[in-house]
Protein backbone atom coordinates (compact mmCIF):
# COMPACT_ATOMS: atom_id res chain seq x y z
CA UNK A 1 0.00 0.00 0.00
CA UNK A 2 1.41 3.81 -0.71
CA UNK A 3 0.06 5.18 2.24
CA UNK A 4 -1.38 4.26 5.64
CA UNK A 5 -4.12 2.28 5.85
CA UNK A 6 -6.51 4.43 7.90
CA UNK A 7 -9.51 3.42 10.02
CA UNK A 8 -12.00 5.30 11.56
CA UNK A 9 -13.58 3.00 14.40
CA UNK A 10 -16.90 3.53 16.78
CA UNK A 11 -18.21 1.41 19.61
CA UNK A 12 -20.76 2.62 21.99
CA UNK A 13 -20.49 0.28 25.33
CA UNK A 14 -18.55 -1.80 27.18
CA UNK A 15 -18.90 -4.82 24.86
CA UNK A 16 -18.77 -3.48 22.14
CA UNK A 17 -15.40 -2.21 23.13
CA UNK A 18 -14.05 -5.54 24.08
CA UNK A 19 -14.93 -6.81 20.58
CA UNK A 20 -13.28 -4.01 18.68
CA UNK A 21 -9.93 -3.84 20.87
CA UNK A 22 -8.95 -7.30 19.72
CA UNK A 23 -9.47 -6.54 16.47
CA UNK A 24 -7.45 -3.31 16.46
CA UNK A 25 -4.48 -5.24 18.30
CA UNK A 26 -5.08 -7.98 15.60
CA UNK A 27 -4.69 -5.11 13.27
CA UNK A 28 -1.36 -3.66 14.89
CA UNK A 29 -0.10 -6.97 14.60
CA UNK A 30 -0.92 -8.09 10.57
CA UNK A 31 0.57 -4.41 9.70
CA UNK A 32 3.12 -1.97 11.05
CA UNK A 33 1.21 1.01 8.39
CA UNK A 34 -2.26 1.12 10.23
CA UNK A 35 -3.73 4.36 11.39
CA UNK A 36 -6.80 3.71 14.13
CA UNK A 37 -8.53 6.47 14.85
CA UNK A 38 -11.99 6.82 16.55
CA UNK A 39 -14.80 6.30 19.42
CA UNK A 40 -13.26 4.18 22.14
CA UNK A 41 -11.81 4.23 25.37
CA UNK A 42 -8.93 2.37 27.77
CA UNK A 43 -9.46 -0.81 26.33
CA UNK A 44 -9.02 0.47 22.74
CA UNK A 45 -6.38 3.12 23.51
CA UNK A 46 -4.00 0.47 25.19
CA UNK A 47 -4.97 -1.75 22.18
CA UNK A 48 -3.41 0.95 20.15
CA UNK A 49 -6.27 3.27 19.11
CA UNK A 50 -6.32 6.73 19.22
CA UNK A 51 -9.59 7.36 20.91
CA UNK A 52 -10.74 11.39 19.25
CA UNK A 53 -14.06 10.77 21.54
CA UNK A 54 -15.01 8.70 24.74
CA UNK A 55 -18.07 7.09 24.51
CA UNK A 56 -18.40 6.09 28.42
CA UNK A 57 -19.55 10.30 28.07
CA UNK A 58 -22.48 8.78 26.03
CA UNK A 59 -23.53 5.87 27.25
CA UNK A 60 -27.37 6.45 26.88
CA UNK A 61 -29.73 3.35 26.75
CA UNK A 62 -33.41 3.38 26.14
CA UNK A 63 -35.95 5.69 25.13
CA UNK A 64 -36.45 7.68 27.72
CA UNK A 65 -33.00 8.26 28.31
CA UNK A 66 -32.48 8.51 24.42
CA UNK A 67 -34.88 11.38 24.18
CA UNK A 68 -33.66 13.43 27.27
CA UNK A 69 -30.21 13.55 25.78
CA UNK A 70 -31.11 14.07 22.00
CA UNK A 71 -29.15 17.63 21.52
CA UNK A 72 -26.25 15.67 22.75
CA UNK A 73 -26.73 12.84 20.88
CA UNK A 74 -27.01 15.04 17.68
CA UNK A 75 -23.63 16.99 18.68
CA UNK A 76 -21.45 14.06 19.08
CA UNK A 77 -23.41 12.91 15.79
CA UNK A 78 -21.86 16.19 14.14
CA UNK A 79 -18.45 16.17 15.86
CA UNK A 80 -17.67 12.25 14.35
CA UNK A 81 -19.00 12.76 11.22
CA UNK A 82 -16.93 16.26 10.87
CA UNK A 83 -13.86 14.81 11.63
CA UNK A 84 -14.30 11.64 9.36
CA UNK A 85 -14.77 14.23 6.48
CA UNK A 86 -11.34 15.96 7.79
CA UNK A 87 -9.56 12.40 8.32
CA UNK A 88 -11.00 10.47 4.93
CA UNK A 89 -10.33 6.85 6.33
CA UNK A 90 -10.13 3.70 4.05
CA UNK A 91 -12.57 2.22 6.19
CA UNK A 92 -15.06 3.41 8.82
CA UNK A 93 -15.60 0.17 11.10
CA UNK A 94 -19.11 0.59 13.11
CA UNK A 95 -18.85 -2.09 16.08
CA UNK A 96 -22.65 -3.06 16.95
CA UNK A 97 -24.35 -0.14 18.46
CA UNK A 98 -26.09 -0.01 15.26
CA UNK A 99 -28.70 3.07 15.95
CA UNK A 100 -26.18 4.91 16.34
CA UNK A 101 -23.87 4.26 13.82
CA UNK A 102 -26.64 3.70 10.79
CA UNK A 103 -27.42 6.91 11.80
CA UNK A 104 -23.51 8.19 11.05
CA UNK A 105 -23.69 5.76 8.06
CA UNK A 106 -26.23 7.65 6.43
CA UNK A 107 -24.72 10.67 6.90
CA UNK A 108 -21.44 9.74 5.41
CA UNK A 109 -23.60 8.35 2.23
CA UNK A 110 -24.76 11.83 2.22
CA UNK A 111 -21.61 13.04 2.27
CA UNK A 112 -20.13 11.10 -0.31
CA UNK A 113 -22.59 12.61 -3.18
CA UNK A 114 -21.72 15.77 -1.91
CA UNK A 115 -17.34 15.60 -2.22
CA UNK A 116 -16.11 13.22 -4.78
CA UNK A 117 -12.73 12.86 -2.50
CA UNK A 118 -15.18 10.50 0.41
CA UNK A 119 -15.97 8.04 -2.58
CA UNK A 120 -13.24 5.20 -1.69
CA UNK A 121 -14.53 5.49 1.91
CA UNK A 122 -15.60 1.70 2.69
CA UNK A 123 -18.42 1.41 5.56
CA UNK A 124 -18.37 -1.70 7.22
CA UNK A 125 -20.41 -2.92 10.63
CA UNK A 126 -19.17 -5.46 12.82
CA UNK A 127 -21.73 -7.64 14.56
CA UNK A 128 -25.08 -6.37 12.65
CA UNK A 129 -28.20 -5.00 13.94
CA UNK A 130 -30.63 -7.55 14.76
CA UNK A 131 -33.36 -7.37 11.89
CA UNK A 132 -34.38 -10.90 13.16
CA UNK A 133 -35.01 -9.77 16.43
CA UNK A 134 -37.01 -6.32 15.46
CA UNK A 135 -37.76 -3.61 12.93
CA UNK A 136 -36.50 -6.08 10.24
CA UNK A 137 -37.01 -2.94 7.52
CA UNK A 138 -33.93 -1.87 8.59
CA UNK A 139 -32.13 -4.35 6.15
CA UNK A 140 -33.05 -1.02 3.21
CA UNK A 141 -31.04 1.26 4.78
CA UNK A 142 -27.80 -1.43 5.63
CA UNK A 143 -28.37 -2.12 1.68
CA UNK A 144 -28.37 1.80 1.00
CA UNK A 145 -25.28 2.50 3.63
CA UNK A 146 -23.59 -0.38 4.65
CA UNK A 147 -20.57 -1.19 2.09
CA UNK A 148 -20.10 -4.68 4.18
CA UNK A 149 -21.81 -6.67 6.91
CA UNK A 150 -19.50 -8.41 9.35
CA UNK A 151 -21.88 -10.76 11.12
CA UNK A 152 -21.35 -12.63 13.91
CA UNK A 153 -24.45 -15.02 14.33
CA UNK A 154 -24.73 -18.06 11.61
CA UNK A 155 -28.48 -17.94 11.15
CA UNK A 156 -28.02 -14.00 9.84
CA UNK A 157 -26.52 -15.27 6.57
CA UNK A 158 -30.66 -15.58 5.12
CA UNK A 159 -31.04 -12.29 5.87
CA UNK A 160 -28.29 -10.76 3.72
CA UNK A 161 -28.43 -13.36 0.88
CA UNK A 162 -32.23 -12.62 0.42
CA UNK A 163 -30.90 -8.72 -0.46
CA UNK A 164 -27.98 -9.61 -2.08
CA UNK A 165 -25.87 -7.50 0.90
CA UNK A 166 -21.92 -8.46 0.90
CA UNK A 167 -21.62 -10.05 4.25
CA UNK A 168 -19.59 -12.58 5.63
CA UNK A 169 -20.05 -14.67 8.85
CA UNK A 170 -16.52 -13.98 11.24
CA UNK A 171 -18.18 -16.51 14.33
CA UNK A 172 -18.79 -15.30 17.21
CA UNK A 173 -16.58 -12.74 18.91
CA UNK A 174 -17.57 -14.17 22.78
CA UNK A 175 -16.23 -17.03 21.78
CA UNK A 176 -12.42 -15.58 22.01
CA UNK A 177 -12.98 -14.08 25.63
CA UNK A 178 -13.48 -17.34 27.12
CA UNK A 179 -10.28 -18.00 29.66
CA UNK A 180 -8.28 -20.89 29.07
CA UNK A 181 -8.18 -21.13 33.40
CA UNK A 182 -9.77 -24.11 34.75
CA UNK A 183 -12.80 -23.98 36.77
CA UNK A 184 -10.98 -24.72 39.61
CA UNK A 185 -8.24 -22.35 39.36
CA UNK A 186 -10.77 -19.91 38.77
CA UNK A 187 -12.55 -20.83 42.19
CA UNK A 188 -9.48 -20.96 43.80
CA UNK A 189 -8.41 -17.43 43.12
CA UNK A 190 -11.57 -15.76 43.73
CA UNK A 191 -12.04 -18.04 47.51
CA UNK A 192 -8.56 -16.99 48.36
CA UNK A 193 -8.69 -13.05 47.31
CA UNK A 194 -11.97 -12.81 49.24
CA UNK A 195 -11.33 -15.43 52.15
CA UNK A 196 -14.58 -17.38 51.60
CA UNK A 197 -13.09 -20.71 52.56
CA UNK A 198 -14.11 -22.13 56.06
CA UNK A 199 -12.18 -24.90 58.16
CA UNK A 200 -15.12 -26.78 57.43
CA UNK A 201 -16.92 -25.28 55.26
CA UNK A 202 -18.94 -27.24 52.99
CA UNK A 203 -21.52 -26.67 50.36
CA UNK A 204 -25.10 -28.30 51.30
CA UNK A 205 -26.13 -28.36 47.83
CA UNK A 206 -23.61 -31.30 46.98
CA UNK A 207 -23.58 -30.52 42.94
CA UNK A 208 -21.87 -32.93 41.10
CA UNK A 209 -20.00 -33.33 43.97
CA UNK A 210 -17.51 -36.70 43.12
CA UNK A 211 -16.63 -34.59 39.59
CA UNK A 212 -16.24 -31.47 41.91
CA UNK A 213 -13.68 -32.79 44.06
CA UNK A 214 -11.66 -34.63 41.72
CA UNK A 215 -10.94 -31.33 39.53
CA UNK A 216 -10.83 -29.14 42.46
CA UNK A 217 -8.01 -31.36 44.20
CA UNK A 218 -5.66 -31.33 41.00
CA UNK A 219 -6.12 -27.52 41.10
CA UNK A 220 -5.19 -27.17 44.46
CA UNK A 221 -8.31 -25.90 45.70
CA UNK A 222 -9.75 -27.46 48.78
CA UNK A 223 -11.86 -30.43 48.25
CA UNK A 224 -15.18 -28.48 50.17
CA UNK A 225 -14.86 -25.63 47.90
CA UNK A 226 -17.91 -23.81 48.67
CA UNK A 227 -20.70 -23.36 46.55
CA UNK A 228 -20.73 -19.90 44.51
CA UNK A 229 -23.52 -17.86 43.35
CA UNK A 230 -22.51 -15.30 40.63
CA UNK A 231 -24.48 -12.62 40.46
CA UNK A 232 -24.06 -9.80 37.16
CA UNK A 233 -26.78 -7.25 36.98
CA UNK A 234 -25.98 -5.34 34.55
CA UNK A 235 -23.07 -3.07 32.87
CA UNK A 236 -26.08 0.30 32.64
CA UNK A 237 -26.80 1.98 35.65
CA UNK A 238 -30.61 1.64 35.01
CA UNK A 239 -30.10 -2.09 34.59
CA UNK A 240 -28.72 -2.22 37.99
CA UNK A 241 -31.03 0.01 39.64
CA UNK A 242 -33.56 -2.86 38.36
CA UNK A 243 -32.24 -6.17 39.16
CA UNK A 244 -29.83 -5.64 41.74
CA UNK A 245 -32.26 -5.13 44.29
CA UNK A 246 -33.93 -8.48 43.43
CA UNK A 247 -30.58 -10.21 43.23
CA UNK A 248 -29.94 -8.93 46.75
CA UNK A 249 -33.42 -10.03 48.22
CA UNK A 250 -33.56 -13.08 47.16
CA UNK A 251 -29.74 -13.65 48.20
CA UNK A 252 -31.52 -12.73 51.66
CA UNK A 253 -33.94 -15.57 51.46
CA UNK A 254 -31.74 -17.83 49.94
CA UNK A 255 -29.65 -17.48 52.63
CA UNK A 256 -31.64 -18.91 55.52
CA UNK A 257 -31.89 -22.23 53.68
CA UNK A 258 -28.43 -22.83 52.37
CA UNK A 259 -25.74 -20.65 54.98
CA UNK A 260 -22.80 -22.42 53.30
CA UNK A 261 -24.12 -20.54 49.90
CA UNK A 262 -21.63 -18.06 48.53
CA UNK A 263 -22.82 -15.04 46.84
CA UNK A 264 -20.37 -12.78 44.43
CA UNK A 265 -21.24 -9.79 42.47
CA UNK A 266 -19.43 -8.83 39.22
CA UNK A 267 -19.10 -5.28 39.20
CA UNK A 268 -18.86 -4.21 35.55
CA UNK A 269 -16.22 -1.10 34.74
CA UNK A 270 -18.67 1.62 33.84
CA UNK A 271 -20.93 0.81 37.47
CA UNK A 272 -19.20 2.50 40.64
CA UNK A 273 -18.93 0.61 44.25
CA UNK A 274 -21.27 3.40 45.36
CA UNK A 275 -24.04 2.57 42.40
CA UNK A 276 -24.11 -1.24 43.85
CA UNK A 277 -24.27 0.23 47.86
CA UNK A 278 -27.46 2.67 46.40
CA UNK A 279 -29.17 -0.42 45.01
CA UNK A 280 -29.11 -2.26 48.16
CA UNK A 281 -25.55 -3.68 48.48
CA UNK A 282 -24.63 -1.82 51.89
CA UNK A 283 -27.56 -3.74 53.43
CA UNK A 284 -25.65 -7.55 52.94
CA UNK A 285 -22.26 -6.81 52.41
CA UNK A 286 -21.20 -9.33 55.34
CA UNK A 287 -22.15 -11.91 52.82
CA UNK A 288 -22.58 -10.91 49.52
CA UNK A 289 -19.31 -9.47 48.06
CA UNK A 290 -17.83 -7.79 45.06
CA UNK A 291 -15.14 -8.30 42.80
CA UNK A 292 -14.31 -6.20 39.65
CA UNK A 293 -11.47 -6.27 36.98
CA UNK A 294 -9.44 -3.87 39.34
CA UNK A 295 -9.60 -6.23 42.59
CA UNK A 296 -8.68 -9.47 39.62
CA UNK A 297 -7.72 -9.61 36.05
CA UNK A 298 -10.62 -10.92 34.23
CA UNK A 299 -12.89 -10.91 37.09
CA UNK A 300 -15.86 -10.94 35.41
CA UNK A 301 -14.98 -14.20 32.95
CA UNK A 302 -13.58 -15.27 35.96
CA UNK A 303 -16.76 -15.68 38.06
CA UNK A 304 -18.58 -17.24 35.29
CA UNK A 305 -15.95 -19.87 35.22
CA UNK A 306 -16.24 -20.29 38.99
CA UNK A 307 -19.99 -20.25 39.52
CA UNK A 308 -21.79 -22.99 40.42
CA UNK A 309 -25.03 -20.89 38.95
CA UNK A 310 -25.45 -17.33 37.51
CA UNK A 311 -27.61 -15.02 38.45
CA UNK A 312 -27.66 -12.38 34.69
CA UNK A 313 -28.94 -9.17 33.50
CA UNK A 314 -29.83 -9.50 29.71
CA UNK A 315 -27.44 -9.26 27.31
CA UNK A 316 -23.82 -10.42 26.00
CA UNK A 317 -22.94 -12.14 29.36
CA UNK A 318 -25.71 -14.70 28.70
CA UNK A 319 -23.88 -16.03 25.48
CA UNK A 320 -20.46 -16.16 27.72
CA UNK A 321 -21.90 -18.06 30.39
CA UNK A 322 -23.62 -20.54 27.80
CA UNK A 323 -20.42 -21.17 26.72
CA UNK A 324 -18.82 -21.81 29.72
CA UNK A 325 -21.60 -24.26 30.14
CA UNK A 326 -23.14 -22.65 33.48
CA UNK A 327 -26.37 -22.95 34.55
CA UNK A 328 -28.09 -19.80 34.46
CA UNK A 329 -31.27 -17.75 34.41
CA UNK A 330 -31.64 -14.03 32.77
CA UNK A 331 -33.48 -11.26 33.53
CA UNK A 332 -33.92 -7.70 32.36
CA UNK A 333 -36.71 -4.96 34.01
CA UNK A 334 -36.42 -1.19 32.81
CA UNK A 335 -38.13 1.59 32.74
CA UNK A 336 -42.18 0.75 31.64
CA UNK A 337 -42.11 3.55 28.73
CA UNK A 338 -39.06 1.76 27.66
CA UNK A 339 -40.10 -1.98 27.86
CA UNK A 340 -43.33 -1.15 26.48
CA UNK A 341 -41.75 0.23 23.40
CA UNK A 342 -39.45 -3.24 23.52
CA UNK A 343 -42.44 -5.16 23.46
CA UNK A 344 -43.81 -3.60 20.35
CA UNK A 345 -40.67 -3.48 17.78
CA UNK A 346 -39.82 -7.31 18.86
CA UNK A 347 -40.85 -9.95 16.41
CA UNK A 348 -39.82 -12.60 18.78
CA UNK A 349 -40.97 -14.01 21.87
CA UNK A 350 -36.70 -14.46 23.13
CA UNK A 351 -34.58 -12.35 24.52
CA UNK A 352 -31.77 -14.85 25.20
CA UNK A 353 -29.14 -15.60 22.61
CA UNK A 354 -28.57 -19.26 23.66
CA UNK A 355 -32.41 -19.30 23.32
CA UNK A 356 -32.73 -17.48 19.84
CA UNK A 357 -29.80 -19.52 18.60
CA UNK A 358 -30.93 -22.97 19.37
CA UNK A 359 -34.55 -21.82 18.32
CA UNK A 360 -36.23 -22.42 21.74
CA UNK A 361 -35.81 -22.01 25.40
CA UNK A 362 -33.33 -23.64 27.11
CA UNK A 363 -33.12 -21.19 29.77
CA UNK A 364 -35.38 -19.08 31.37
CA UNK A 365 -36.45 -15.63 30.88
CA UNK A 366 -37.61 -13.53 33.79
CA UNK A 367 -38.59 -10.23 31.75
CA UNK A 368 -39.84 -6.89 33.62
CA UNK A 369 -42.98 -8.53 35.69
CA UNK A 370 -41.70 -11.70 35.95
CA UNK A 371 -38.11 -10.54 37.26
CA UNK A 372 -39.37 -11.06 41.11
CA UNK A 373 -37.95 -12.94 43.98
CA UNK A 374 -40.17 -15.92 44.15
CA UNK A 375 -39.28 -16.86 40.37
CA UNK A 376 -35.41 -16.41 40.88
CA UNK A 377 -35.53 -19.06 43.92
CA UNK A 378 -37.66 -21.41 42.23
CA UNK A 379 -34.97 -21.53 38.91
CA UNK A 380 -32.07 -21.58 40.82
CA UNK A 381 -33.17 -23.96 43.23
CA UNK A 382 -34.41 -26.35 41.12
CA UNK A 383 -31.18 -26.54 39.12
CA UNK A 384 -29.02 -26.39 42.00
CA UNK A 385 -30.64 -29.59 43.29
CA UNK A 386 -32.04 -31.90 40.01
CA UNK A 387 -29.51 -33.18 38.68
CA UNK A 388 -30.84 -34.07 35.41
CA UNK A 389 -32.26 -30.64 34.89
CA UNK A 390 -29.07 -29.27 35.03
CA UNK A 391 -27.55 -32.16 32.86
CA UNK A 392 -29.62 -31.66 30.34
CA UNK A 393 -29.42 -27.40 30.61
CA UNK A 394 -25.46 -28.18 30.09
CA UNK A 395 -26.31 -30.26 27.24
CA UNK A 396 -28.36 -27.91 25.01
CA UNK A 397 -25.55 -25.56 25.72
CA UNK A 398 -22.87 -27.72 23.81
CA UNK A 399 -25.33 -27.66 20.94
CA UNK A 400 -25.46 -23.59 20.72
CA UNK A 401 -21.98 -24.19 20.86
CA UNK A 402 -21.73 -26.42 17.86
CA UNK A 403 -23.59 -23.69 15.87
CA UNK A 404 -21.28 -20.87 16.10
CA UNK A 405 -18.41 -23.01 14.93
CA UNK A 406 -14.57 -22.32 15.70
CA UNK A 407 -13.68 -18.93 14.64
CA UNK A 408 -11.06 -16.31 15.37
CA UNK A 409 -13.48 -13.73 14.87
CA UNK A 410 -10.92 -10.71 15.35
CA UNK A 411 -8.61 -12.06 13.28
CA UNK A 412 -10.64 -12.55 10.90
CA UNK A 413 -12.11 -9.18 11.19
CA UNK A 414 -8.48 -7.41 10.26
CA UNK A 415 -7.57 -9.50 7.42
CA UNK A 416 -11.15 -8.74 5.91
CA UNK A 417 -10.04 -5.12 6.29
CA UNK A 418 -6.81 -5.23 5.10
CA UNK A 419 -7.89 -6.70 1.89
CA UNK A 420 -11.13 -4.52 1.53
CA UNK A 421 -8.62 -1.51 1.97
CA UNK A 422 -6.40 -3.13 -0.79
CA UNK A 423 -8.86 -3.79 -3.12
Amino acid sequence: MSKPLSIFAICGEFSGENHLARVVSKLKEFSDDVQITGMGSSLTEKAGMENFINYKDYSFAGVVDVVINLTKIFKLKKTILEKIIALKPDIVLMVDYAGFNMQIAKGIRAAQLKDSSLQNIKLVQYIAPQLWASRPHRIKNIKKNIDLVLYTLPFEKEIYESVQQPAIYVGNPVLESLIEESTAECKAEIIDYLNLQNANDRSVLNVHEDHEDNENAENGVPLHAPQIIGIFPGSRGFEVSYTLPIFIETAKILRFSYPDLKFIIARAPTISQEKLIQYGLKDVEHFVKVIDSESISNANQKLLKAADYLWLCSGTVTLEATLYEKPYFLTYKANPINFMLYKILRIIDMAGLANIIAGKFIVKEFLQKDAKVENFLEETLMTLENDKYRDDLIKEFRIVKEKLGDYKSSELVARKLISLASA
